[in-house]
């Protein structure tokens, strides 16, 4: 690496100092390292000063004193373990190599260029692609993308996981709200003489409204209960696609359970179920004469 990378892309110094202008070729081979690699090869230790050499203890490469210690940074996206990292100043890579590096050898596999500026990302690209035009007319600059591009693009599979995810949830809740209607309007349905008997005996509307409510609510709680245990089960399951959200959260657990008794529409059918009632003994007041005949017969 070259240049002032590590206050470019954000990452801070924990320890020591940057690389600088006077880590040549000429002078001591410097490296610096992240923090998850001085904690596994030297740990509960300050690493400046330790030395390390790339190869096995034969190879004889040459010792890189750690002059620098970062904070870690996640390569590959935001749930991935940090990992052992180590920079190298550009202009001593082929001294670092020792005997493995010839003067002959080319190394052209690509490299990244970051650029931080408070100007608009697209006026910045083609700025950045005339000066690489000025110093290489063929050398190629391809996936020129903004931080929040490649943050974006490294989260996709996570977001679609969500989607996923949240589509069955929703579904799930539309199958709980439309069972808990259908087995409360078999419940009222099929005990219409049972509160006709009750209004008639002067039971009033909100005890009728009550009583269903209380059935509706009672068949809400099992469910909830049954799907918290289920939760409970799946926590291991769905923790693999989660990122810092515990796959059994307290607070969505309590939401997702008031958020059923609050769709549940009992409601619809206990409002409905006294008119339900005199409708289907039109001849009898509030169920006065069903009241009778059953009495007289």
């Amino acid at each position: 690496m070259s240049g002032d990378y590590f206050k470019a892309i954000g990452i801070p110094l924990l320890h020591g100092r940057y690389f600088t202008e006077s880590d040549n070729a000429g002078n001591e081979l410097v490296i610096i390292v992240n923090h998850e690699f001085a904690e596994r090869y030297w740990p509960h230790q300050d690493p400046i000063g330790k030395r390390m050499r790339i190869g096995t203890l034969k190879s004889g490469t040459p010792w890189m004193t750690v002059v620098g210690e970062v904070a870690d940074a996640k390569l590959t996206s935001p749930d991935a373990d940090a990992s052992e990292q180590f920079y190298q100043p550009i202009q001593q890579l082929e001294k670092d190599a020792g005997a493995y590096a010839q003067p002959t050898d080319l190394n052209g596999n690509g490299g990244y260029i970051v650029l931080r500026s408070a100007l608009p990302p697209e006026q910045m690209e083609n700025s950045l692609r005339a000066v690489v035009r000025s110093i290489d007319a063929q050398l190629p600059l391809n996936q020129v993308q903004t931080m929040e591009q490649v943050v974006a693009l490294s989260e996709a599979p996570r977001r679609f996981n969500t989607i996923v995810i949240s589509s069955f949830a929703l579904a799930a809740v539309l199958l709980a709200v439309l069972g808990i209607y259908s087995i409360i309007a078999f419940s009222v349905a099929s005990r219409v003489q049972e509160m006709a008997i009750r209004m008639a005996l002067g039971s009033q509307r909100s005890h009728i409204m009550r009583l269903v409510l209380f059935s509706g609510l009672k068949l809400a709680a099992i469910g909830c209960m049954l799907g918290l245990a289920g939760a409970a089960a799946a926590s291991t399951i769905l923790r693999s696609f989660l990122f810092h959200v515990s796959p059994f959260d307290p607070v969505v657990v309590v939401l997702t359970a008031i958020t059923v008794f609050a769709l549940a529409p009992g409601r619809i059918g206990i409002a409905r179920s006294p008119r339900r009632v005199r409708r289907s003994y039109p001849g009898s007041p509030r169920g006065v004469g069903l009241v009778s005949l059953l009495w007289v017969g």
